[in-house]
């Protein structure tokens, strides 16, 4: 687990020519002349970053490399927590690090669903919202690098919510040389993971072909009561030069997630059994964890094929599948019940709750706890095709880049209120979720998205780039519902959307270790599915969320320094909002917002050893004419702290600062109301990592590396954060996890 970065081979086969996925978006794992032998240097900033900006940047970019996964995540974390790293990003895990989903992620404000993901180029999500699941897929022993572009990217960058900017993913490579390594973790809350990885090395008889396959297993109880975790994660990877041009690359992951999934507590519940209140183990309430469960499964498989055709063309074709398949089962309203015994049935009803009772066959059964069997599942097959040509205008080195991006998403959601006390017989008590209703929803869609671009770069001068592009976006919602969510009526229906989505960025280089950038592009995002849960469906005139980015920056990076800085204004344009309830709801176009900010992120490294490490981003967001707050916005980040990296030693002490923002249950208005449900002030979390290698302790073991994490050492646990309300409209609410410590250990043994 805690192996140097420089360890691992590059995805590149013999021949310098060869792309390196050039679908990654805006940022390589190159870098750039001046900055790429130092970031893979042990002492050098841009190595001991925990977020750096590259040289080669076109609009605000961070990076959080292989040496920083590794020696500051948990086993148990993943990528979300590498982008908490960076300027502007928050979220936390509630149930401890990666033991849930991230809650609250955004960047710049923008919110899951707003923003892309991709990995290793693919973009993935749920093709309803656009959001993700961090507990899926990939886990940290699997990551290579995380990257984030704070804007829509340039014309190539491709993805269904380019809006609030794109999360690039990257798988680690395989190691130069063949090895076994054991590992494993133990802390906090009866957390366990053990897991195993070997490569190949390079093969000779497979022209070099290099393997890489890592198996591993999380338990935990999870550090809220009764919300425990399982996972087990599969991942394979190849590496194969077919010529000394070309390179196919395959990758192939398998992840299953056991887990009882927190929602929050009310705060009478918080004030009664502690900040670390989820679920119950009394079989006779509604929220028993166990009936309050997912099983979720997942796999991502790829084949890559790199080449460089000469005569100055690259060529970099993907074909893909994932799928993600979400069995649940919880209790209609969890937490709507107040107090055990606090009060009647009657008065349950009154408030907008679920009592416990179920209607089986016409027999009310009173006490019997009713439920929901809940089922979300889809698949994706998609493909990107890229060509570059690398020619000269008038003597000006140039590039066009060409290509497109095609997904196709079948997506089935259903879901049905039970008895769970009879075997989750079907349950038509006119009190619980659904009216009496049995069948909330049953759904068959499909999206099918493709993006064709163009984009041209032109070096007029040697240290000056120019780029220009435009992107055409086609995204079609079919909808196949023999019940319709919202509605419970039948719906057939579909509906395209376009938009042409023009970019122009420059760059220019002042000296080999500082440059400048500027950007003006537009992003976009899809209509969400739920716009169709209403009576007014096929009437849907809904244009998609625009926005028009302006950003500048600059990036400064030698060996001791790690500099960058940006200033940016994103004019959201077609916000989308609807009036009237229910099915009679009815979404439209209106207005806009504006997302301003600075952002700033700097580490310094000293030749003993030493880095002293800080970012902050200071956001502000506003609803047009208005000037009302956006709620879910912190209004600034800040992430700063000291390194210690040398003689086998590694040491880091980081505050992780999240500042205020409005609940979307409160009124974002200038009146400030400062309480949990309208407003949550700032928070802080301080981490501490201390490993250290063992060199040739035990004899046929070269190394045994040893690392402790301890998060939130203060131990705050107050309320930050609703993920909602009760069905009766109670706000739910999240607290900060407490103080956590992990154990882990890693034996890499050469073979």
């Amino acid at each position: 687990m805690l192996l140097p970065a420089g360890a691992r081979a590059q995805q590149a086969p013999a021949s310098p020519n060869v792309p390196q996925n050039l679908d990654l978006g805006s940022v390589l794992t190159q870098g750039a002349a001046g900055g790429a032998d130092d970031a893979t240097t042990q002492g050098s900033a841009s190595y001991e970053a925990p977020s750096r900006p590259p040289l080669n940047s076109l609009q605000p970019t961070s990076v959080v490399n292989q040496n920083t996964i590794q020696k500051q995540l948990t086993g148990s974390q993943s990528y979300e927590d590498a982008l908490k790293l960076t300027p502007s990003v928050s979220g936390i895990d509630p149930n401890g690090p990666g033991l849930m989903e991230t809650t609250g992620l955004s960047i710049r404000g923008l919110q899951d669903g707003q923003f892309n993901v991709t990995f290793d180029g693919i973009p993935i999500g749920d093709s309803n919202d656009f959001t993700h699941h961090t507990t899926s897929f990939f886990m940290a022993h699997d990551l290579g690098q995380v990257i984030v572009d704070r804007g829509p990217g340039t014309a190539e960058t491709v993805g269904d919510a380019t809006f609030g900017g794109t999360v690039s993913v990257r798988t680690k490579d395989p190691l130069s040389q063949p090895t076994f390594e054991p590992y494993g973790e133990y802390g906090s809350f009866n957390t366990s993971l053990g897991g195993g990885e070997f490569d190949s090395g390079a093969i000779s008889w497979l022209n070099g072909a290099s393997l890489i396959l890592d198996a591993e297993h999380l338990s935990s109880d999870g550090a809220l009561s009764y919300a425990t975790q399982e996972r087990t994660n599969l991942f394979a990877k190849l590496v194969a030069p077919l010529s000394a041009s070309t390179t196919l690359t395959g990758v192939a992951m398998f992840n299953r997630v056991y887990q009882n999934p927190p929602i929050g507590a009310t705060a009478e519940e918080i004030h009664l059994y502690g900040s670390d209140f989820a679920y119950t183990n009394n079989p006779q309430l509604q929220n028993y964890n166990r009936y309050n469960d997912d099983h979720i499964t997942t796999d991502m498989e790829y084949l890559d094929l790199t080449s460089a055709l000469g005569a100055g063309f690259l060529y970099d074709g993907k074909v893909y599948t994932y799928g993600y398949y979400h069995h649940d089962l919880n209790g209609d309203d969890p937490n709507g019940q107040g107090i055990p015994g606090a009060l009647t049935t009657s008065q349950i009803i009154a408030n907008g709750e679920v009592p416990n009772e179920a209607v089986v066959n016409g027999v009310l059964r009173a006490g019997d706890v009713p439920g929901e069997n809940f089922d979300n599942s889809y698949r994706s097959y998609g493909t990107i095709q890229r060509m570059e040509k690398d020619f000269r205008i008038f003597g000006m080195r140039s590039d066009i880049k060409t290509g497109a991006w095609y997904d196709h998403q079948i997506n089935t959601r259903a879901l049905s209120e039970v008895d769970i006390s009879d075997g989750n017989a079907p349950n038509t008590d006119p009190h619980d979720a659904n009216g009496g209703v049995v069948q909330d929803r049953l759904q068959h869609n499909t999206l099918d998205t493709f993006q064709p671009f163009g984009q041209l770069d032109i070096h007029p001068i040697p240290d000056l780039l120019l780029t220009g592009g435009l992107k055409y976006a086609f995204f079609r919602r079919q909808i196949d519902a023999p019940i319709n969510q919202g509605t419970e009526d039948a719906l057939k229906y579909a509906h395209n959307y376009t938009a042409l989505l023009p970019s122009g960025e420059a760059r220019y280089k002042l000296t080999h270790d500082l440059s400048i950038y500027g950007q003006v592009a537009k992003g976009f995002l899809a209509p969400n599915l739920n716009y169709y849960y209403t009576n007014n469906a096929a009437t849907d005139g809904l244009q998609p969320q625009e926005t028009w980015n302006y950003q500048t920056g600059f990036v400064f990076q030698n060996r001791h320094v790690s500099l960058g800085g940006d200033a940016y204004l994103i004019d959201w344009q077609n916000y989308v909002t609807s009036e009237g309830k229910g099915a009679n709801k009815v979404f439209y176009n209106q207005g806009g917002v504006f997302f301003k900010g600075l952002e700033a992120e700097i580490t310094y490294s000293f030749d003993n050893g030493i880095s002293l490490f800080s970012n902050a981003g200071l956001n502000d967001a506003y609803y047009r004419g208005t000037h009302a707050y956006v709620p879910e916005v912190p209004q600034f980040t800040a992430n700063f702290g000291i390194i210690y990296d040398k003689h086998d030693i590694y040491a880091s002490l980081i505050d992780q600062v999240t500042g205020g923002e409005f609940d979307s249950n409160g009124t974002p208005t200038g009146a400030n109301p400062r309480e949990p449900g309208a407003w949550y002030d700032p928070y802080n979390l301080v981490n501490i990592t201390l490993g250290y290698t063992f060199q040739k302790m035990i004899p046929h073991v070269p190394k045994l590396a040893v690392k402790l994490n301890i998060d939130n050492v203060t131990d705050q646990t107050r309320i930050f954060w609703s993920p909602g309300t009760t069905l009766g409209g109670q706000p739910l609410y999240f607290t900060l996890p407490g103080i956590s410590t992990f154990v882990s250990v890693s034996v890499p043994l050469a073979l």
